[in-house]
């Protein structure tokens, strides 16, 4: 029998098995540090890009509402 389910691995999934991976190893401590090291940096960066990213979506919705908006011009229309 075929099985036709496919699994679908988000990012937190794969950082989560390359840390156990890691881990189990066998490597040395040297290098299982510099590896979380590593990946503990590529984190910090990813994060960062992630909190631009919404800054920027959060002003291009911001300038999306200003623009649906009537403007005003402080004089009464007849």
């Amino acid at each position: 029998m075929e099985s036709s389910q496919k699994a679908n691995l988000g990012c937190g999934t794969l950082i989560l098995i390359a840390l156990i991976v890691i881990i189990f190893s066998g490597a040395g401590d040297n290098g299982t540090r510099n590896a979380l090291q590593q990946l503990r940096t590529e984190i910090r960066s990813l994060q960062s890009e992630i909190q631009a990213q919404r800054a920027s979506i959060q002003r291009l919705e911001k300038i999306i509402q200003d623009s649906r908006q009537p403007q005003t011009t402080g004089t009464p229309e007849p």
